[in-house]
């Protein structure tokens, strides 16, 4: 017997949608708020999501380690960026990363930062091409991020 409407699969949006990824969602878009609000990201967040992170690769097991461990190699690059840069790309943001690195592993973090990077471009674009910023105004990149992440989801959920 189905449930719900003829064009969603419950069962398929079960197993995309586990405990693990809401609460993953529900940090991202908290962090967002945040960071559209008051333009930083709340260190002590970041903290709590990362130690979930860690947890969460630890019962995923030995097998897991190694994308998770690229993944957080890949935020520890955006942390170098930043520092280069002298903070073109935040260090909050190089720290959201590293922790979804963490989480999703190297080739799913590299989905998500393609569609956040996309967005993003796609919105600076708008911004220039309205006369609303300089070149030199930043946009805040995690809600471009959580933006990326549900474009993953709904990849997994579109997929095989």
């Amino acid at each position: 017997m189905r449930i719900g409407p003829w064009w969603l699969d419950v069962e398929r949006l079960g197993e995309i949608l586990t405990a693990e990824h809401l609460i993953c969602l529900a940090f991202l878009l908290g962090i967002s708020v945040y960071d559209i609000w008051f333009r930083r990201i709340s260190g002590f967040v970041l903290l709590v999501a990362g130690i979930l992170a860690a947890g969460c690769t630890v019962v995923k097991g030995a097998a897991w380690w190694p994308a998770a461990a690229a993944g957080a190699l890949a935020g520890a690059m955006l942390l170098l960026t930043a520092r280069l840069t002298r903070e073109a790309v935040g260090y909050g943001d190089g720290w959201l990363v590293t922790v979804l690195g963490l989480y999703l592993g190297f080739w799913q973090l590299m989905e998500v930062l393609a569609s956040a990077w996309v967005l993003l471009a796609c919105a600076a674009c708008i911004c220039l091409a309205r006369k609303r910023w300089s070149r030199k105004a930043a946009l805040p990149m995690a809600p471009f991020v959580t933006a990326g992440f549900l474009f993953f989801l709904a990849a997994e959920y579109a997929g095989p």
